[in-house]
């Protein structure tokens, strides 16, 4: 079992000072708000209680959000790591990308969980911290001389190595668990003024924005649902969009009961935003289409949830995976009435501060506006290949080079150089002669 080191005089007093436990409210609310949602009653041992009677996929997503929650506490980059890393930040990214695992005993997590819910001194949850660590930790295994030669090559994992009968939720989650540890950016300083301020249509989003006012009043729009459930969140902003984001040659849609085309999750999506002309195959939205992404909770306090973070990370990645020329992916989550808005790009995610949508109406209307009238370029889509009737090509040294419609090479995860190669030829010729990266 891993110890903290008691004699550490200056360390626990750095514990105490920062209160690390005081951080961690949210997610002392969510556990309550899903005990309440069990009709589990409190007692000594209702940690234990939830973890064991709920789905497994719902325990990890718990004891990942309280990992995810203790990564945003700044003293963690100073703690030293109890397994030899360089500090205990570096411990939980470790710990964060093995629950979902099926090593992870869920049993193991307890003792964390329960001293952070109990509201327990600093040094008693960086002592938990560490024995869950250890006890996550990997036996290693002296490799074969076979093994050594292939791990001589660094490899990193990512959602790309699934593939075929992989392709499950859980499976592919995990992946992207493990592939955005340590790349993920919240709160970004200048998000919103980057995308939404002093754009060619901002003149045109400030008109929609006076004639959107029409259903604000009493510091609230007008009909939104309380509480936030799914169905009436999104026939309320199928109206919203009626009335006020008609006609800009784009419509947001939500596919939440029905899988989109293209998918190798077998996803649905909550909300997207797709050309309004955009083919419908059998009445049926596909993933090469969409241009935005978004998720609802009807929970606030799952605005910085692993759950909301990875199902939007998995819309991300179908994007890429159906559109291989993508070069980032705009997106944003509304929980409650909680907004925050993402970008996810070949480097991983990052985001913008969270804001109320009802003490910013502006604000709302600008970011829902302005999706609908981004370019291509704005929207993260490649304006380097072109297309017209006869399918795809670029120009190069004023020679058209025909590009084969599907590509010989692409990569579907989201951390990754996302290269893409195409089979090229000249419009006068029926020979692949040319491979395009």
């Amino acid at each position: 079992m891993a110890i903290l080191v008691m004699a550490a005089t200056s360390e626990l007093d750095t514990i105490h000072a920062n209160q690390i436990n005081e951080g961690l409210g949210a997610f002392r609310r969510l556990f309550e708000s899903t005990r309440a949602e069990l009709g589990i009653g409190a007692s000594q041992d209702t940690v234990q209680v939830v973890l064991t009677t709920v789905a497994t996929a719902v325990a990890k997503n718990l004891v990942l959000d309280l990992i995810l929650a203790l990564q945003n506490q700044p003293i963690v980059r100073t703690l030293p790591s109890q397994s030899g890393r360089a500090n205990l930040l570096e411990d939980l990214f470790t710990l964060g990308s093995s629950v979902y695992s099926n090593d992870f005993d869920i049993k193991s997590a307890i003792p964390l969980v329960e001293r952070v819910v109990n509201n327990a001194p600093g040094e008693g949850i960086c002592s938990a911290v560490s024995d869950l660590v250890a006890h996550a930790s990997p036996k290693p295994i002296p490799p074969t001389a076979l093994e050594k030669a292939v791990f001589d090559t660094p490899l990193r994992s990512s959602s790309a190595s699934q593939r075929g009968i992989e392709q499950t939720h859980d499976e592919v989650d995990q992946r992207i668990l493990e592939e955005l540890t340590g790349r993920v950016y919240y709160d970004v300083e200048g998000f919103y003024e980057r995308y939404f301020e002093e754009k060619t249509w901002s003149n045109k989003v400030g008109d929609i924005c006076e004639k959107s006012m029409a259903q604000y009043a009493d510091g609230r729009w007008s009909g939104w649902p309380v509480p936030s459930l799914e169905g009436p969140f999104f026939e309320w902003l199928m109206k919203f969009q009626d009335t006020v984001l008609s006609g800009l040659g784009r419509r947001y849609y939500t596919s939440a009961n029905k899988v989109l085309r293209g998918s190798e999750a077998d996803r649905k999506l909550d909300i997207f935003l797709t050309p309004a002309d955009a083919p419908l195959p059998d009445g049926e939205h596909d993933w090469s289409n969409v241009l935005v992404i978004g998720e609802h909770k009807q929970n606030p306090d799952e605005d910085r949830s692993a759950k909301t973070l990875v199902q939007l990370a998995g819309y991300a990645r179908e994007v890429f995976g159906s559109q291989p020329e993508r070069r980032f992916v705009p997106g944003f989550t509304i929980c409650g009435s909680m907004m925050r808005l993402w970008v996810f790009d070949r480097s991983g995610p990052y985001n913008s501060e969270k804001f109320d949508i009802h003490k910013e109406p502006e604000r709302f209307v600008k970011v829902l506006t302005g999706y609908a009238m981004m370019s291509d370029a704005e929207l993260g889509l490649n304006t380097f290949i072109e297309r017209d009737g006869n399918g795809k090509y670029i120009v190069t040294r004023d020679v058209r080079i025909s590009l084969e419609d599907k590509p010989i090479a692409s990569t579907k995860a989201i951390v990754c150089r996302g290269t893409t190669c195409y089979r090229g030829r000249r419009s006068d010729s029926t020979e692949w002669e040319y491979v395009v990266k």
